[in-house]
């Protein structure tokens, strides 16, 4: 088995990371994309527009991974719903002309579309805007290859993780996928809690924007695309 435990994990529920995964589930910021430059540039360009100092993003796991609501309260300091939400919209809309900045992380894609066709029912749980998220993976060429599509709302893009789960795993079930054997992939601590809720265990990827803290609770731990892919396709 390639990979290395993360957390105190060494088995899950009855079986190992050999390969029989029903079902995979994506997070998409930091594991699919690397969407650092957009979301950086649009917190910048939103402070701007306020009026407000620079913001300080040298720390990425401070943006890139919280409910984006929280991480817009901290850089403005607004405490009002309505300024707040003003703010929001502001950053969303700079996001949406800072697209072209999102690239693809080497090899995932490749990872993606081999499950797929390995019969592995693959599923998107971002905390993105599905919109967003909808479009991007129409821009990778890899609609097709998802079986389910789970995503925020236009105006709530961080929603809770374990909610947007619930949704991916519901499309599944309605299409008649086995999702008796899941594992998540993701980048933060939000999609290993977010997992956890539903009794998913998470593998984390080192090319993302989480710390090691985070990292170690996660059940596995991949350090490039070579191991997560011995990790799900044995």
């Amino acid at each position: 088995m390639k990979g290395t435990t993360a957390g105190n994990w060494t088995t899950v529920g009855n079986w190992t990371t050999d390969g029989n995964w029903t079902t995979v589930l994506f997070d998409m910021d930091g594991t699919i994309s690397d969407s650092l430059d957009c979301i950086a540039g649009a917190l910048r360009l939103m402070a701007a527009d306020l009026g407000l100092p620079e913001p300080d993003l040298s720390d990425v796991t401070t943006f890139m991974g919280p409910p984006m609501t929280d991480t817009v309260r901290r850089i403005t300091g607004f405490t009002d719903t309505v300024e707040i939400e003003r703010a929001s919209g502001l950053y969303r809309d700079h996001h949406d002309e800072l697209e072209y900045l999102v690239s693809v992380y080497p090899g995932v894609v490749e990872l993606i579309c081999d499950l797929h066709d390995a019969g592995v029912a693959v599923g998107l749980a971002t905390s993105k805007r599905i919109r967003i998220a909808r479009r991007w993976l129409d821009d990778y060429h890899l609609t097709g290859e998802f079986d389910a599509v789970a995503g925020a709302s236009e105006t709530q893009a961080g929603a809770d993780k374990a909610g947007i789960i619930a949704e991916a795993l519901d499309q599944l079930r309605a299409k008649g996928r086995d999702t008796s054997r899941t594992v998540m992939i993701g980048d933060r601590s939000h999609d290993v809690e977010g997992a956890a809720a539903h009794s998913i265990p998470t593998i984390y990827v080192d090319w993302g924007y989480g710390t090691a803290a985070e990292a170690a609770t996660a059940a596995y731990r991949a350090h490039d695309v070579t191991e997560l892919r011995g990790l799900l396709l044995g």
